[in-house]
């Protein structure tokens, strides 16, 4: 009697102990991560630059002004926000599309975002003309860039709702240009910003300053900022600088 007792304690337990574990698994399953996708890429690119007279294979650095011609993604749109964003003049002043030699590719031209100019906080955001950016998950920034001086390259994103954020999170400075991945659950808090002015603002009277719980499956525009104005021309100036990106999530239809 005992023995019997003792058995149908046993498979008692081992009844309880499968279903638990049937039960975690498919708790595991419904909030796994959803894989994510390349939504889209932007390499940024400056008219063919000029080859340099009397100078065989050397070329004539070339300075544009940023604008949606510049972009070769048919895709999206160009969006600027802030002092800094407003059309410049000639390469003196504005955001710049720049021609360069890439040092750790001798022979590469580059053609880059370049901040070094603009007289202002400024934004660079871009716009998928099709699709919401589902940014939750595993999803992603990928971009080859290279900030210099006090000038801290950060994520920024502006939801469906109007509302412009940007992260509390910075990629390091570099001399030369790195490509560097963000994941954007990595990103611990955000922060509401005035478009006009880019400084911190407040939606509403009394809200908090900083934001942990932004909902980020439904992205209208994404793209990046220092929230400064450039340090001038030269090669050891305070900017930032950003050959291509890469933005990885799931589309939203719009």
């Amino acid at each position: 009697m005992r023995i019997s007792i003792l058995a149908a304690v046993v498979f008692l337990c081992l009844g309880l102990t499968t279903l638990a574990r049937q039960q975690q698994q498919t708790q595991t399953a419904m909030t796994a991560p959803k894989g994510t996708t390349l939504l889209f890429r932007e390499d940024f690119k400056a008219p063919k630059p000029a080859p340099s007279p009397g100078v065989p294979g050397a070329f004539v650095q070339s300075q544009f002004q940023l604008t949606q011609d510049t972009l070769g993604n048919p895709d999206l749109e160009l969006k600027l926000y802030g002092p800094g964003g407003k059309p410049g003049t000639g390469n003196q002043s504005g955001l710049l599309l720049s021609d360069e030699a890439d040092p750790s590719d001798p022979g590469t031209i580059l053609s880059v975002v370049w901040s070094g100019v603009t007289q202002g906080p400024w934004a660079v955001l871009l716009r998928d003309k099709n699709i919401y950016l589902d940014m939750r998950n595993t999803a992603r920034i990928r971009w080859r860039i290279r900030p210099r001086s006090f000038h801290q390259l950060r994520p920024m994103i502006k939801l469906a709702d109007g509302t412009l954020l940007v992260g509390d999170y910075t990629e390091p400075n570099s001399t030369y240009f790195a490509v560097m991945e963000l994941y954007f659950i990595d990103i611990p808090r955000w922060r509401i910003i005035d478009p006009k002015t880019m400084a911190e603002s407040r939606l509403k009277e009394g809200e908090p300053l900083w934001h942990a719980d932004v909902d980020l499956s439904k992205v209208d525009e994404i793209g990046f900022t220092d929230l400064m104005g450039g340090a001038g021309h030269g090669a050891f100036g305070g900017n930032v600088a950003v050959d291509w990106m890469e933005v990885y999530g799931n589309p939203v239809k719009r």
